[in-house]
């Protein structure tokens, strides 16, 4: 087995190496694919480096990022790691408040900006006085600069091109001797938290904890080490989260993997039709979206042509839980009636998505209902839940791929320990748990016990078979006024499975029962409007229709209230007219809700709630 460097930027100079002419990375522009190899790539992040120490980069410095997942980003973030500073992304959807905190709080004197809405941020925080003025502020690709913002600017802006020229005309001693200078221990990226309780606090994660979870894969996907497979996988959600750079950076400089960058969400579809990638990584959003979206094209089957694909859905699902039951991978049991649901059917809907090459479906971030692992199972396509925190380095837990169990997150990767603490909480000790926070010692030393575990804040179990089941979120239990302990994510999922809901949060604390508001999907507000049996409108228009309210009560009735305990049911509900955003403050820039901030918001929504009737909710389940 090849022994491979101990930090991820020695990584790239290895598959340098070792195999230099094949491509690494890949990225559009003007509509076309272009493509680096593993030798260009190491030679770019090589001048990137260089450049940036003749820029005055001092070791250990933050260099802050803010851009869509574009070849750039990454030769940036490893150009900075190769000159021993310490990237800070920021999320492309925050607010200029937001930015300014991170590039105060990471002491930043280099900015890195995609395009005019992120330098129109980073100036007008500078032009705030959040944060004392950087130094230089270098760009992805080449673009016209308004006036407005250019006398502000001044002579501070640099290109790529601009970048990687100043890179080659140095000298190659100094970044050298700071490549021979790593430490695999030393703080390599600053991930920020979410900030769904506060302001965002910079996570220290080093490559060594990093590379727990990359040496992990060995065990959950060996397929791409002993040449079966090759790794080719879409980066699209945000690189300043945790968990796609696990997947764009880690794991791909494991195994020598293909990346190819895809800069807007709205366009993986698109992208997934072109790669054909053999991993794919969504937050359960997506996968939900993907659910309704195939959900609605099947519902639209009729006669022999719908019972055909019931058929192969049901077989599928029959063998796959027979599959699991003996452990086997899916290729090791394929009996007659699997092979020809497959070609009838699954495989042509795998097809149509760009999944038909897949060897390894992942969610992440937040917990996925099992209900939407179900339907993709019946389809051919396991997703595997990963478990973790950006303070585990982003992973702890990953399915079992041999027997995944549906509701669970799996078991914890080689080398990680996980127990139940008191109240519950699952806590973690191994080399992926981070040293804490940047400049915050009391929140760093909170973060664990006090024989050394780090407290996660959420709340489950662990199984006879070794897999740990989230229950809750400690901080966000509700307690009713009868005394009654509820978390509401599971009750959240339950609401989000409703075809026209995409996004649902549950109140109560304190109060007599629970009640929701819900906000609609607009990408299933046609549906919606027909199973509500309603003329299709805006998202407002259905919010305020009471037949669409009455439909969505039946549902909840449905699909929530009648899976779980009566003190757990939703009593009432309020539909909005928008969705929640990180604009109007609902929502973190990593899309996680923002409690708090919404109780407040909906104050009068909710206090509405709490007066006259409820819904007619059954007694059982009590």
């Amino acid at each position: 087995m090849t022994t491979l460097p101990r930090t991820l930027v020695q990584r790239i100079e290895h598959w340098a190496t070792t195999k230099p002419n094949v491509p690494a990375i890949h990225g559009k522009k003007s509509g076309r694919w272009v493509s680096l190899t593993w030798a260009e790539y190491w030679r770019n992040v090589r001048d990137v480096a260089k450049a940036l120490v003749a820029l005055g980069h001092q070791p250990g410095e933050c260099v802050a990022i803010c851009g869509a997942n574009q070849p750039e980003w990454v030769q940036y973030q490893f150009g900075i790691q190769a000159a021993r500073g310490v990237p800070a992304p920021i999320y492309g959807n925050a607010t200029t408040a937001q930015m300014g905190y991170i590039v105060k709080d990471s002491a930043a004197k280099l900015a890195v900006v995609d395009g005019v809405e992120p330098l129109r941020k980073l100036l007008d925080g500078e032009g705030d006085g959040l944060f004392p003025p950087v130094s230089k502020i270098l760009f992805f690709d080449r673009f016209e600069v308004p006036a407005e913002l250019a006398v502000r600017l001044a002579d501070r802006g640099m290109s790529f091109d601009e970048v990687l020229a100043l890179g080659r005309a140095q000298d190659d001693a100094a970044v050298k001797a700071r490549l021979a200078a790593l430490d695999p221990n030393e703080t390599c990226i600053l991930i920020y938290t979410s900030g769904t309780t506060g302001q965002p606090k910079g996570v220290e994660i080093s490559a060594a904890g990093q590379l727990v979870i990359g040496e992990g894969t060995r065990d959950f996907a060996p397929q791409f080490y002993d040449g079966s497979a090759e790794y080719h996988a879409i980066s699209y959600l945000p690189l300043s989260h945790q968990a796609e750079q696990l997947l764009t950076n880690v794991v791909s400089l494991q195994v020598g993997g293909q990346v190819y960058f895809c800069p807007e969400i709205t366009q993986v579809r698109d992208y997934l039709a072109e790669v054909r990638p053999t991993v794919f990584l969504g937050v359960p959003r997506v996968w939900e979206k993907f659910e309704a979206a195939l959900r609605g094209r099947l519902g639209q089957a009729t006669g022999f042509k719908a019972k055909l694909a019931k058929w192969a859905m049901d077989t599928e699902m029959s063998c796959f839980e027979q599959q699991v039951e003996r452990g086997v991978p899916a290729r090791s049991y394929q009996p007659l009636r699997r092979r020809v649901a497959a070609k009838l059917v699954t495989n042509k809907v795998k097809t149509a998505l760009g999944l038909d090459r897949l060897e390894i479906a992942i969610t992440g971030s937040a917990p996925m209902s099992p209900e939407t692992q179900r339907f993709f199972a019946s389809l051919g396509i396991t997703v595997f839940e990963v478990y973790g925190m950006t303070e585990n380095s982003g992973a702890v837990t990953i399915s079992d791929p041999l027997k995944p169990r549906f509701g669970t997150v799996g078991k914890p990767f080689r080398g990680v320990q996980v127990r139940i603490g008191p109240d519950d909480e699952i806590q973690v000790k191994g080399p992926n748990n981070v040293r804490g926070y940047r400049g915050l010692p009391a929140e760093s030393a909170a973060l664990y016990t006090e024989d050394g575990w780090l407290r996660t804040g959420d709340a489950g179990t662990i199984d006879a078979e070794g897999n740990v089941k989230i229950t809750g979120r400690l901080k966000e239990i509700l307690i009713t006024g009868g005394g009654k302990n509820v978390a509401p994510i599971e009750l959240e999922f339950y609401l989000t499975s409703i075809v026209g809901i995409g996004q649902a949060v549950v109140v109560g604390d304190g109060k007599p029962y629970l009640a929701a508001l819900l906000a609609l999907d607009p990408e299933n507000l046609g549906p919606l409007a027909e199973t509500a049996g309603v003329p299709k409108g805006t998202m407002a228009e259905l919010a305020a229709n009471p037949k669409v309210k009455a439909h969505l009560e039946r549902e909840v009735q449905t699909k929530c209230n009648a899976k779980v305990a009566r003190y757990q049911s939703i009593k009432k509900i309020t539909v909005l007219p928008k969705e929640l955003t990180v604009e109007g403050g609902e929502l973190t820039p990593s899309m996680k809700i923002r409690r708090k901030p919404i109780d407040q918001k909906y104050a009068a929504e909710i206090e509405a709630m709490y007066e006259g009737g409820t819904l007619n909710t059954p007694d059982a389940h009590a």
